[in-house]
């Protein structure tokens, strides 16, 4: 499918991709100006010294420039503890159970406008944090990621971190939508469900009621069953997106997929039908960390049904208008060689 001909431009932005290594190649290439992608994830298979990350980024924006598309949304997990793929000499984060334990607040705000600004001067500038799941239980599989078991605390420190990658430069997901605080697997190998029998989700939703107040400009949903609203995963549920994130919640931002090549959704769909199912469920952009032979056949899919093209408009709005927040080129490289430079290199 890479290299295909035709107009890719009413659907390409719809996915956010990932790539196999730490340069431009041909097939990368490909995927943002043939293609013309919305946006680049990054793992630890892409990142080397913080001077390569920035030459990676620079190039990314260069094709979506030649492209004549906005600036490509470029992104990271960069959550801490665990979830950290940008490692020394960048700023280590400690585990969100970690933080809210020992910090404030104010302290987590103040190291999130700090790991902005790193990333920012490198290049990226989306990070996929901060999680808002309020994990029951320390045997949960999102307890160390997880501010705290108390709603009211994960909803503060959540803020915090919102508040502090916003003004660091950085555009801050918050995830997992609906909340996967009560589930006891993990959604990286299988689908599960939510434990917690409440119909309202009070204590899930309540970190994310006020990142919506607190303006997050991105969601990211979960890989969740939730028994009492319908068997669909969250991902691919309309009840989650369109009833309760849009209507309950009253969110007009980016809603992102988590991973659609994750085995919670594997196991039921390829990729480019899950890529499909979610965008009619009401996700915005779609997300495909592993294959990019599956974007081309999601967006090869998508294109070719009429009936959704007035929701892709819509949702090729929304994603202008955070693309238009986006610096066309990260800071220059003397910067970053000033700021890293005596900090010490690691492993990746």
């Amino acid at each position: 499918m890479a290299g295909h001909g035709g107009d890719w431009g009413s659907v390409g932005p719809l996915f956010m991709v990932g790539i196999p290594g730490p340069r431009v190649d041909r097939g990368v290439q490909q995927l943002v100006r043939d293609l013309r992608v919305g946006g680049i994830i990054l793992f630890a298979r892409n990142l080397e010294r913080p001077e390569q990350v920035w030459e990676l980024t620079r190039d990314l924006q260069q094709e979506a420039l030649a492209a004549g598309d906005p600036p490509l949304l470029i992104a990271v997990d960069q959550e801490g503890g665990a979830v950290q793929r940008l490692k020394k000499p960048f700023t280590r984060i400690p585990a969100a159970r970690e933080l809210g334990t020992g910090s404030t607040p104010e302290e987590v705000a103040a190291l999130s406008r700090t790991v902005a600004r790193e990333l920012a001067l490198v290049g990226i500038n989306m990070n996929l944090a901060p999680v808002l799941d309020v994990a029951r239980k320390p045997e949960g599989p999102q307890w160390g990621r997880s501010y705290s078991s108390d709603p009211e605390q994960v909803a503060a420190f959540g803020e915090a971190a919102i508040r502090g990658y916003l003004e660091g430069g950085v555009i801050p997901v918050a995830k997992h939508f609906p909340g996967l605080g009560d589930t006891m697997v993990d959604s990286h190998q299988v689908l599960p469900a939510a434990q917690d029998p409440d119909p309202e989700r009070t204590t899930d939703l309540l970190p994310f009621r006020r990142a919506v107040a607190a303006g997050v400009p991105a969601i990211m949903t979960a890989h969740l069953r939730v028994p009492a609203w319908e068997v669909q995963t969250a991902t691919l549920s309309s009840v989650a997106l369109k009833d309760w994130l849009r209507r309950r919640l009253g969110f007009n931002g980016v809603i992102i997929t988590d991973d659609l090549e994750m085995g919670a959704v594997a196991g039921a769909a390829t990729a480019p039908a899950a890529a499909c199912q979610a965008f009619a469920a009401g996700a915005d952009l779609l997300l495909i960390c592993g294959q990019g032979e599956a974007a081309w056949e999601a967006a090869d899919l998508l294109s070719r049904d009429r009936a959704w093209q007035q929701a892709a408009a819509l949702s090729r709005g929304r994603l202008q208008c955070l693309r238009e927040r986006i610096p066309r080129g990260p800071a220059d490289l003397d910067q970053v060689k000033a700021y890293f430079g005596g900090r010490g290199q690691g492993d990746h």
